[in-house]
């Protein structure tokens, strides 16, 4: 007798996509928690796969240096933060897009995906501020946050990457965000709530808006 698998391809697919979420989710907490507790240049890719539980190749499956599995919550802010973007009305304002993008990512939560935890951004900046080759692919990633960030806005503007307008507002944005960040991690044990990340970007954002207005 012929059994027939009537198991939803869908469903197969979905519990793949889930399992791969998992797994790197995982492989992030790992290697951040080894190379912040004994150091990057002494933890190794095969360390961080057996506490994982995986194998190294599978490793580079998902990431191909130890330095992109320790920056891979930049990564994953700049993905979520394109597709919130998505979700704004276009009212000219990109500005305030860019705000209430980062708020609904930042401070709405984004369940499925635990590297935008930002008690990992302090943890990620440690490392990075110990390890030359990390920060110095932490620089590498700014440029490319910046040309994703540039792609969304003229996406929604009409304009060209290399229009100025698109650069100035990717440019400032994201000076913004740097100084909010400095505002967040002074705050210390705050850094996970909601509110000290939802005051952090508004206040930050209504300086500015003072700022140019009295330009």
């Amino acid at each position: 007798m012929t059994v027939v698998n009537t198991e939803n391809p869908q469903a197969r697919a979905g519990l793949r996509e889930r399992k791969k979420v998992q797994t790197r989710a995982r492989l992030i907490d790992v290697a951040l928690e080894l190379c912040d507790s004994q150091g990057f240049d002494a933890t190794t890719v095969e360390q961080i796969a057996d506490a994982a539980d995986i194998s190294p190749r599978t490793f580079n499956r998902y990431f191909a240096t130890k330095e992109d599995v320790i920056l891979a919550p930049i990564d994953d802010m700049v993905a979520a933060v394109a597709a919130a973007m998505d979700a704004q009305p276009r009212t000219g304002n990109e500005f305030q897009a860019l705000l209430d993008a980062h708020l609904s990512v930042m401070c709405g939560g984004c369940p499925d995906i635990s590297s935008l935890d930002l008690n990992r951004f302090e943890v990620m900046n440690r490392i990075a501020q110990s390890s030359p080759s990390v920060s110095g692919r932490s620089a590498e990633m700014g440029e490319i946050k910046f040309r994703r960030l540039s792609e969304k806005i003229a996406e929604r503007t009409g304009a060209s990457t290399d229009d100025m307008q698109v650069r100035v507002i990717a440019t400032v944005w994201l000076s913004l965000m740097h100084l909010a960040m400095d505002k967040l991690c002074g705050a210390g044990s705050q850094v996970g709530s909601q509110a000290a990340r939802a005051e952090a970007l508004q206040s930050t954002y209504d300086a500015f808006r003072v700022a140019v207005k009295d330009i």
